[in-house]
């Protein structure tokens, strides 16, 4: 039986990461927020666990960053980029500045986002509310059709947010119903999977993020230390060997990790529990996430390869520049809805900001290889001590508008080219 329609201003399908953050930055406008999800929680999602330096910009401004330390988010203070033929490394707390990234896994981070986003009056959660379809009057998006235990229910807002990672249903539905939400698809070359260690020594691994680059052809690594005294680990790896992988999860990540440059050292010793994780085999996506009375974040909007952690950071990114713009929305309302000309300003400040890391792990994620610029610049980063920092501090996310390379950089990867 259907329930009568409710009215907010904005609805949010995914209370996730991407999902909670909007919810956050609307209530704080004043904004009256439905925040739902098809999941209960707590509940477990496959995901690196990292936030870069530029996603935790956006925690602390949303005032939950400590809160996450507090449930044992561990801040990594530095990260050093390895490969067949570099090696260097950043502190990212220095000179008054902290820049450190955040590992914590999605249990307790999105349990903690959910329960920050209801301590908001304006915002209403439900938990295990799954939309099935999309109310759309003279081609825009006005609300949602939502089914759980109890029946089918309706909720009208002048703004929808896709916030359902990958596989969305807003966008999906979006799509079949008025031609919205276009996209663009890029496999990725390698397969990924991870598991949580214990009894890792901190003279072995402190609060530093690593990540490495054809350990073997085509592979990559990553290792930080989480919650709960556990380091999480992850290797990637040519999709094509995924199916010989599966025949000994365990023994072959084991395996996968110690053929590294230096990851199976820093895990010498320890012992991993519970199961091991796998994304399966996945594609970058970008679509174009602005239709009439709807926009789409996170993963629903841009979705990376996993390998290099962007996936939280693009997330809370995307959500702080609809902190930003919703004012100018809501005043621009027409009907129903919000117009999609005046939403096309979250596409031109989401492509502005974050489109230039989103295209540079597809350049890396498309072919086993690194191609030729992206060696060119991580050789660069080993031989100068100012070009380390500027690499870290782009693949950390803090680089302004992605103003990366500089000039004097690229001068560098130049000279390096020449002596090649």
């Amino acid at each position: 039986m259907s329930e009568p329609a409710k009215d907010f201003d904005a609805i949010i399908v995914g209370a996730r990461v991407a999902g909670s953050a909007a919810a956050i930055f609307l209530a704080r406008d004043g904004r009256r927020v439905l925040l739902i999800d098809k999941d209960a929680f707590p509940s477990d999602r496959l995901s690196t666990h990292i936030v870069l330096g530029g996603g935790t910009k956006v925690l602390e401004r949303m005032s939950v960053l400590e809160m996450l330390e507090r449930l044992g988010g561990v801040r990594f203070a530095r990260m050093r980029a390895i490969g067949p033929d570099f090696d260097y490394g950043g502190e990212l707390a220095r000179d008054g500045a902290d820049d450190r990234g955040l590992c914590l896994g999605r249990v307790l981070m999105d349990a903690a986002m959910i329960d920050a986003a209801r301590s908001f009056e304006g915002v209403t959660f439900r938990d295990r509310l799954r939309a099935i379809d999309l109310r759309i009057e003279d081609g825009a998006v006005v609300g949602i059709r939502g089914e759980d235990a109890s029946g089918v229910h309706e909720f009208c807002a002048p703004l929808t947010i896709g916030a359902d990672g990958m596989h969305s249903s807003v966008a999906r539905i979006a799509s079949e119903r008025i031609g919205a939400f276009k996209r663009i698809d890029v496999p990725c070359a390698r397969a990924y999977y991870y598991a949580y260690f214990e009894g890792v020594p901190r003279k072995q691994l402190g609060d530093e993020l690593v990540t490495e680059f054809e350990s073997a052809p085509g592979a990559g690594n990553l290792v930080c230390r989480c919650e709960n005294g556990l380091t999480v680990a992850a290797t990637a790896f040519d999709a094509a060997e995924m199916q010989t992988f599966r025949t000994g999860l365990a023994s072959n990540l084991r395996r996968y990790l110690d053929r590294s440059f230096a990851v199976g050292k820093l895990l010498e010793g320890a012992t991993m529990v519970g199961r091991v994780f796998s994304s399966g085999l996945l594609n970058n996506t970008c679509r174009d996430p602005v239709a009439g009375g709807a926009i789409l974040l996170g993963d629903a909007g841009l979705h990376v390869d996993p390998l290099f952690g962007q996936g939280h950071s693009l997330a809370l990114m995307s959500a702080s520049i609809v902190g930003e713009l919703a004012a100018g929305w809501f005043s621009a309302v027409r009907g129903n809805s919000i117009p999609a000309a005046a939403l096309a300003d979250f596409t031109r400040r989401r492509d502005a900001e974050l489109m230039p890391y989103y295209k540079a792990s597809v350049r890396v994620s498309r072919a086993l290889a690194l191609d030729q610029g992206s060696r060119l610049a991580h050789r660069a980063a080993s031989r100068e001590r100012w070009a380390a920092d500027e690499m870290i501090r782009f693949a950390q996310m803090l680089t302004p508008h992605a103003a990366f390379p500089s000039f004097r950089f690229a001068r560098l990867m130049a000279t390096a080219s020449r002596a090649a």
